[in-house]
């Protein structure tokens, strides 16, 4: 018999086009396979298209209109946290009361066997329903996103302001593994971490790629294939400090050895400092696009020169998935089951532009990682075998 399962989430989980909502999107299709999965989630407004498509996909979605966010609003909102010692980043800023009204209502129309609550965020709904078993998803560990932030951040109030959300965000992720019957954590090192918070239960049930997208793509690129593709969302600032290195450190050096190298620039939301740097000799700030493969394909690597952010990097899996070699430093690659010189290279930022000028040089060698990869991804982070994974973790509640 299959199993109710009232799910929680900050934001639509279509279309597919962040790390996020692929992790979401997987994970609840999986279970839809096997339980009935009735979602509810804030919406800035009528979004009849992204709602229809989950439906189609077997999940029950209910989107609650809470109106676009607005400065004051906001402001107002991070001030309630701080007075409650909550964390607004990360945490309080997804709280809303429309939201614990239709899920009480939805719990009273139909008990449900299991409270799954998406990201840590959503754990502040989980008092509405204290008798039903729920299990979290940690798509990242919060506290250490936001301590990685406040040490690049120079502007020192808000240095400071991050400091204490990482501090308060621990404090939650504490209370998160002791209060909640089962986790689902990215990576070994989470899982390590949650537990020694004091979680009953915390499964590994790593970020994926979809394999077969990306299996006509060949493994390896050919000597001609020079371009460095860089792929992420451009609004968050580690991204936005990473191509910046690339574009102003990297591909100068590059050039000077190999001047038909380009860099490839792939993401939504390019910032006013992103979109400077196609003014730099070689840079193409491609924003989104409507499908990375071609862009994949026309690249010699894949760069990830990132130095804070958390989690798994599903940017670097759909690398491996197409046969793309990548060049990462040990932040970027974190969280990933592989090996330096046999999956990818590892480098800090020091020899970084050595270590991508050694891929491209080299296709064969490159070629000998990518297939690596390829055959590690396709065994251990296919969202099919990541799927089953989290419909295990649910199992072993109901």
């Amino acid at each position: 018999m299959k199993r109710s399962i009232l799910a929680v989430t900050s934001e639509l989980p279509w279309p597919l086009n962040t790390g996020g909502h692929l992790r979401t999107f997987h994970v609840l299709h999986a279970l839809s396979r096997q339980h009935r999965v009735r979602l509810v989630v804030a919406a800035d407004g009528e979004q009849t298209a992204p709602v229809q498509a989950l439906r189609d996909h077997g999940i029950d979605v209910t989107p609650v209109v809470v109106g676009r966010r607005a400065r004051g609003r906001e402001a107002i909102r991070a001030a309630a946290a701080a007075v409650a010692r909550q964390p607004y980043v990360f945490y309080r800023r997804h709280h809303w009361t429309a939201v614990r009204r239709e899920l009480v209502r939805q719990a009273a129309a139909e008990s449900p066997d299991v409270f799954y609550l998406d990201h840590l965020d959503s754990f502040v709904y989980r008092s509405l329903l204290p008798a039903a078993p729920a299990i979290v998803d940690l798509h990242n560990v919060y506290s250490t996103l936001a301590g990685r932030a406040a040490v690049e951040q120079r502007f020192w109030p808000l240095r400071l302001y991050l400091e204490r959300e990482a501090r308060l965000l621990h404090q939650r992720e504490r209370d998160v593994a002791r209060q909640s019957d089962g986790l689902l954590a990215t990576s070994d090192e989470d899982r390590q971490l949650f537990s020694a918070l004091g979680a009953r239960s915390v499964t590994l049930v790593p970020n994926g790629v979809d394999c077969a997208a990306y299996a006509d793509l060949p493994t390896g690129r050919p000597a001609h294939a020079t371009n460095i593709l860089y792929v992420g969302a451009m609004s968050w600032s580690p991204n936005v400090a990473a191509v910046s290195f690339l574009a102003r450190e990297v591909l100068p050096r590059l050039r000077a050895v190999m001047p038909e190298v380009r860099l490839k620039i792939v993401g939504r939301g390019a910032t006013a400092d992103v979109k400077a740097l196609a003014a730099c000799p070689g840079v193409d700030v491609l924003g989104e696009v409507s499908a990375v493969q071609p862009h994949l394909l026309d690249a010699g690597v894949l760069a990830v020169p990132l130095e804070a952010g958390g989690g798994t990097r599903l940017k670097i899996l759909e690398a491996f998935a197409a046969g793309l070699p990548v060049v990462s430093t040990a932040v970027g690659c974190e969280g990933l089951r592989v090996v330096h010189g046999e999956h990818l290279v590892v480098a800090e930022r020091a020899g970084f532009a050595d270590a991508v000028l050694a891929v491209l040089s080299d296709p064969a060698s490159g070629a000998r990682l990518a297939a690596n990869a390829r055959v590690r991804v396709r065994e251990s982070y296919d969202w099919s075998t990541v799927g089953e994974a989290a419909c295990d973790a649910v199992a072993r509640l109901c």
